[in-house]
């Protein structure tokens, strides 16, 4: 019998996904022998709903804390200074294009790279609108940029994203982060929003077991 798949549905702009990549990173590494991993950026902030910071994320500053006490991560200063300064332009669409890129090319490093999006720019104040930002964490995987940034330029990988955008609102997805299990041709919400990796790990144990017993 195939894996199931546990999906990851997230944005790179989205503050309650950083918190919970320490979380799917974890639950990566523990059913690491009974579950394939994929990583679909849902698009948080795209069409009307990009807009400057000031203009329509102005909530981000004063909810930071409350990210950090519940998910125990530490938003960097050079982002802080971003968010109350304003002029930072929330556009989803180039961020995901670079995790849809990295997921054709190389699927393996998926999960590293959406956390590595995250950290530039939750941590680094780095501009997630830029090729060189996404051309940098690239290199660091060691992943060809030049190819990467072809790919990035075509119109294919722009269908892709806006497909995978659909895709997430179809399918239960429009929030985020959501992790969705896949299980043959079916799948079904998992969990909606941060939850502590105790919760969705005795949750997802159980699962297995089950799966196990009906296939064995």
């Amino acid at each position: 019998m195939e894996k199931p798949t546990l999906i990851y549905a997230y944005d790179p702009l989205c503050g309650w996904c950083f918190g919970f990549h320490p979380v799917v990173k974890k639950l990566a590494a523990r059913f690491e022998d009974d579950l394939n991993i994929e990583v679909v950026a849902g698009g948080l902030a795209i069409g009307d709903n990009a807009q400057t910071i000031a203009e329509g994320y102005s909530f981000i500053l004063s909810g930071l804390r409350q990210v950090e006490q519940k998910t125990g991560v530490q938003f960097g200063e050079n982002f802080k200074l971003l968010a109350e300064e304003g002029s930072y332009f929330y556009n989803s669409e180039p961020s995901c294009r670079a995790q849809t890129v990295v997921n054709y090319l190389a699927h393996e490093h998926a999960l590293k790279f959406a956390g590595k999006l995250q950290y530039a720019l939750f941590v680094d104040g780095k501009n997630l609108n830029e090729w060189d930002t996404f051309a940098a964490l690239m290199d660091e995987l060691s992943i060809d940029s030049k190819e990467a940034k072809v790919l990035f330029e075509s119109p294919e990988i722009s269908q892709k994203n806006s497909e995978n955008f659909e895709w997430c609102k179809k399918n239960g997805a429009s929030a985020f982060p959501t992790l969705l299990l896949k299980i043959g041709d079916e799948f079904g919400v998992m969990s909606r929003g941060y939850r502590p990796f105790d919760t969705i790990e005795s949750h997802l144990h159980h699962l297995m077991n089950n799966i196990k017993k009906l296939s064995g």
